[in-house]
Order: structure tokens, then C-alpha cells, then sequence
């Protein structure tokens, strides 16, 4: 891996344990730390894939913990956040 990637060491070694158990995907949201697990040919889902997928299966109110989540220090663009939403809010009316 190259040294100056990821920036921060938790991404690496999740990339690198990831690699090493073969996991069917690998959790993460910095943005270089994806970029380079695509690059090795590994799944990626970050935190909105993650509560969107409970969402589908009623584990958690998909808005509901947007709403929570955005008051934490974790970022995600406005576009993509709506897209999300916009998704689940079509899912619920089927």
C-alpha cells in the first residue's frame, strides 16, 4: 500500500484486514481509504448504505437517523444525503 495512503492508519489496517479475511465488504467512509480499497478490487459501503439497508429491512427510520447522525462531526455531502432519503421515501410508498 502505498505509504502516503490512507492518511490515517485505522483505514489501512481495515483495508489490509479486510484483504486478509477475504470479507465480502469492507465498511468505510474517508474517501481516499475507498478509492484505494476500489483500487484493490474490494466491495465498499459506507455509513448512508449501511442505515439504508436497515432501513429496507424496518430495523431503523431511515430520516430519523439522518437526523441524528447529521449532528455528529460526520460529513457527507447534502446531494448525496437527499438521494438517500429520496430512496427510501419512494420504497415506503410501494
Amino acid at each position: 500500500m502505498p505509504e502516503d495512503f490512507p492518511e490515517f492508519p485505522g483505514e489501512r489496517e481495515a483495508i489490509a484486514l479486510s484483504q486478509e479475511l477475504n470479507a465480502d465488504v469492507l465498511l468505510i467512509d474517508e474517501w481516499d481509504g475507498r478509492e484505494e480499497a476500489a483500487r484493490r478490487k474490494l466491495k465498499v459501503a459506507g455509513t448512508l448504505r449501511v442505515l439504508a439497508s436497515a432501513s429496507e429491512k424496518g430495523l431503523v427510520d431511515l430520516p430519523a437517523a439522518i437526523s441524528r447522525w447529521r449532528a455528529t462531526n460526520f460529513r457527507a455531502s447534502a446531494k448525496l444525503i437527499q438521494s438517500f432519503l429520496d430512496q427510501d421515501a419512494e420504497r415506503k410508498q410501494h
